[in-house]
């Protein structure tokens, strides 16, 4: 019969233990680091804004009769800053874009001078999404001429196509992230493209929608990014319908969606789901609409609009991508003089008033961010305050 061997006794190695330690701390060199320092994940910010509107009065405001020439720059120069210091800046570029002054138009067919291009570029944007209710305002003419003068600035664009080759999404691939952006529509005014050149604009179906997300994720993608263009106008609230097509496109694998469309800002809200393609669970950030970053919409809720920046982190245990809320700032379009600048609303407890400014801008900026908290803090599943941490 054999005989099993004794366990041995643990007391009994205590010093082996004891000086196996002590010589490999006593290494020259030696760090003890933990394993989420080693394995810091990949990760951006990425900041996002809404509509850029583009009425009449606002194209006017910088136009330089000695010069000739539209210069849209004075328009961001104090946003400018915030603008640049994410790794990616997207918004909703609402209108087309021409060289052609007699086609210069705003509400209901919009048309703007193509320098528009020029200080998007110049302000901080990476990138502008082009599928909205106005893409077809001057037909597909405008939307290659749109396309052809944000090429020549070298500002991407996605949302419509120039040609049929070129893929309905952007992809791009930043501090080793590889991240997919859309921008797709559900309203178009009425207007449709030729049958055979539906491809030009992203108009929402969610047959192909799944075809385009099933084909990146297969190609490696972390996340993607959707710009949705949807809603009852000046509805502060998402309705029920509007809750359900978001869900629903979370359902196909989209992880982030940035509203735009109804001129006033909504909900923030974090959506847990089980992810389509690992079968875990996830979760996603929704925001129903940024409101309005330009426009002439001088009335309440319509003046201002939502700045939001969200690190993106590449989870590094299962595919996909984590994504933290870390700043959501309130802005106001100010008009003065028949000149328009976007302004930064902080909190009422730190906001100080610019000496360039009227002191009567401090009671509307008190304005702004009290419907603003309002707005966002009484949302069933929004975020809870003002500051990190959101939700």
């Amino acid at each position: 019969m054999y005989k099993t061997s004794q366990p041995v006794k643990i007391y009994k190695l205590l010093p082996l233990i004891a000086y196996f330690l002590w010589f490999n701390l006593s290494l020259p060199g030696t760090n003890i680091t933990t394993t989420s320092h080693r394995h810091a994940p990949p990760s951006i910010t990425l900041t996002a804004v809404g509509d850029l509107v583009m009425h009449m009065p606002v194209v006017n405001s910088v136009f330089s009769p000695e010069e000739n020439t539209y210069d849209f720059r004075t328009i961001f120069s104090e946003i400018k800053q915030q603008l640049s210091a994410a790794d990616f800046t997207v918004g909703v570029l609402e209108t087309s874009l021409t060289a052609e002054k007699n086609k210069f138009s705003g509400y209901p067919r919009f048309n703007t001078p193509y320098q528009l291009a020029e200080a998007l570029q110049w302000a901080g944007f990476d990138l502008v999404f082009t599928a909205h209710n106005h893409s077809l305002d001057q037909g597909v003419n405008g939307i290659k001429s749109t396309l052809s003068y944000l090429e020549a600035v070298n500002l991407p664009a996605t949302g419509s196509r120039n040609h049929d080759r070129q893929k309905p999404y952007y992809l791009a691939e930043i501090n080793g992230l590889k991240l997919a952006f859309f921008s797709y529509t559900t309203l178009t005014n009425g207007l449709q493209p030729p049958t055979s050149k539906r491809w030009t604009l992203n108009i929402l179906d969610y047959s192909k929608l799944a075809w385009e997300i099933a084909q990146i994720r297969q190609a490696g993608v972390d996340g993607i990014i959707m710009a949705l263009h949807t809603g009852e106008e000046y509805q502060r609230y998402p309705s029920i319908a509007d809750q359900q097509l978001c869900y629903h496109l979370f359902d196909l694998g989209i992880d982030i969606i940035l509203g735009s469309h109804v001129h006033v800002i909504r909900p923030l809200e974090a959506v847990v789901i089980k992810d389509p393609f690992s079968e875990r669970l996830k979760t996603c950030f929704l925001a129903y609409s940024l409101g309005n970053f330009l426009s002439n919409q001088r009335w309440q809720y319509s003046d201002y609009g939502l700045m939001i920046t969200l690190r993106i982190s590449k989870n590094l245990f299962q595919p996909g991508i984590e994504v933290e809320l870390l700043s959501s700032s309130p802005l106001w379009v100010y008009k003065n003089n028949h000149h328009y600048r976007i302004l930064e609303v902080s909190s009422p407890k730190s906001v100080t008033v610019n000496p360039s400014l009227p002191p009567s801008i401090y009671h509307k900026l008190l304005e702004v961010w009290s419907d603003t908290e309002d707005i966002l803090l009484s949302w069933p599943g929004g975020i809870k305050r003002m500051h990190p941490p959101f939700f």
